[in-house]
């Protein structure tokens, strides 16, 4: 089980297919556009995803 992020932070992953890392966001980064540490792509954040939403 992977540890669980402080509150109002969240993990989103780059889209470019070279990059793929993982980093945090804060909850008011929603509907934003951020750039990816490592590679500098752009990044939209979207809405926070909860493990029950994940099992579908």
């Amino acid at each position: 089980m992977l540890p669980s992020a402080p509150t109002g932070v969240f993990a989103v992953q780059c889209p470019n297919p070279k990059c793929r890392k993982f980093m945090l966001v804060e909850e008011r980064d929603q509907g934003k556009v951020v750039n990816c540490l490592i590679c500098k792509s752009p990044i939209k954040v979207g809405a926070r995803t909860t493990d029950a939403s994940r099992r579908g």
